[in-house]
């Protein structure tokens, strides 16, 4: 079960979180993230005008665009855990 919601701490830094009965007596994980991080621009605070993608997004009519092969590359540290 996933449950999303968005709540907003009070002056003293405390937020309080009430979960569905269900989930009584369960160890859960919780995952708290700063929302004035994830919010993504609009087009137009990028400087696209709001329908730019939708019109270009799919569009090209040149040539086909070939992948060439990968290559091996360095192991990361995320490869490896």
């Amino acid at each position: 079960m996933q449950i999303k919601l968005k709540s907003k701490v009070d002056a003293q830094g405390k937020l309080l979180l009430q979960l569905p009965q269900e989930l009584a007596n369960q160890e859960l994980v919780i995952i708290i993230t700063d929302s004035s991080e994830a919010q993504i621009p609009t087009p137009e605070e990028l400087g696209y005008p709001g329908d730019f993608f939708d019109k270009t997004a799919g569009k090209w009519e040149g040539e086909f665009l070939v992948r060439e092969n990968f290559v091996d590359c360095d192991q990361r540290i995320w490869d490896i855990e």
